[in-house]
């Protein structure tokens, strides 16, 4: 069978002797390149899943599905030789071949560099990732296209000088975009809000800090929808944040009792009540002794504060309702009594 081929190869005119060779060469590297990445590189990917770190993870998938266009490149460069063309045409694709290979580079590189700022961001502000991850990828793109324009012969300061002008055009007419890109930056910066705190702000929108992203910054409501709020807005309103500077929430319950209650056994019972509750509810904190705080002689109840703790603000509303229960149903067994709102009219007669 292979003398055959050979017999037929050999008979062919030299033209298609080149360009059968040309294609094989080609054709051998494209398989190549698909083993080597499904097999090599695969292997490899299993591997990174299987550790603790992530950076390996990141260096594989930054080479993820290079391999068969590396090599496609590498088959290509080498069957320009075996294939018979004109030398300006030759030079033209020798040109085109560095291009792409600054491209698959400039590619790798912003995938690698863009992984590794998102894994660092994460680490040290876990919002800062998806900006991170713009940011880094505008700055290796551009400077790669700036080095391919230079290989391609293209004078690259008048185009920085003009990119120069663009740029503040670009910059005037983008404005409110480019407030919210540097408000989100600053809200990085502060560290005021983080990825998963409680926060509520001075309009009354409240939720989960979800992501802080160049544009805006999106929360996650208790009912579980999102509100998209502009950068800017963000950095110019009154925020109360309920995880800082610590976590957990303090709940504070009013209650009256009537003047008629003994105040020594109403703080016993509360007391009792609220560390049954914290015991059984979820989300509360365990370890905090709570806390019984006489405030006022209301109209028709003495007044006092019930407070204990919960990990976060929406545990807070659990918490608040077996509170609630708990204490109507202790105090009624106790004989305490929580008095009805109670006015008293008098009316003087019409003929005094």
């Amino acid at each position: 069978m292979v003398f055959v081929f050979a017999s037929i190869f050999s008979g062919m005119s030299a033209t298609t002797r080149e360009l059968l060779t040309a294609g094989g060469i080609v054709a051998l590297s494209l398989i190549v390149g698909f083993i080597a990445d499904r097999v090599l590189l695969g292997s490899l990917r299993k591997l990174a899943t299987t550790t603790e770190g992530k950076l390996d993870d990141v260096i594989v998938n930054s080479v993820k599905g290079v391999a068969v266009w590396a090599f496609l490149l590498v088959g290509i460069y080498m069957a320009l030789p075996s294939v018979p063309l004109p030398d300006n045409i030759d030079n033209q694709l020798t040109t085109g071949m560095r291009i792409a290979v600054m491209l698959l580079s400039v590619f790798v590189v912003a995938r690698l560099a863009s992984g590794l700022a998102v894994h660092y961001a994460y680490k040290v502000v876990p919002s800062s990732a998806s900006l991170a991850n713009i940011v880094v990828n505008v700055i290796i793109f551009g400077i790669g296209l700036l080095v391919i324009f230079q290989t391609m012969g293209i004078q690259i300061a008048p185009l920085i000088t003009a990119m120069g002008v663009g740029g503040l055009a670009v910059a005037l007419a983008l404005q409110p975009t480019l407030a919210n890109f540097f408000a989100g930056l600053q809200l990085l910066a502060l560290k005021e809000i983080n990825t998963g705190d409680f926060i509520q702000l001075d309009s009354g929108q409240e939720g989960f800090v979800h992501d802080i992203g160049w544009r805006s910054t999106t929360l996650r409501m208790v009912r579980n929808n999102l509100v998209v709020v502009p950068n800017t807005k963000m950095t110019d309103a009154i925020i109360i944040n309920y995880a800082l500077p610590s976590e957990p929430f303090g709940v504070v319950l009013g209650i009256g009792v009537s003047y008629a209650s003994d105040l020594e056994k109403v703080q016993r019972v509360s007391i009792e009540v609220a560390k049954e509750v914290i015991e059984r509810v979820e989300g509360t904190v365990k370890e905090f002794e709570p806390a019984v705080r006489f405030n006022a002689f209301g109209d028709s109840s003495i007044n006092f504060n019930l407070v204990i703790q919960c990990t976060n603000f929406p545990a807070q509303y659990l918490a608040t309702h077996e509170l609630v229960k708990a204490i109507h149903k202790r105090f009624n067994q106790e004989g305490i009594e929580i008095p009805f709102p109670i006015r008293t009219v008098y009316m003087k007669n019409a003929g005094e």
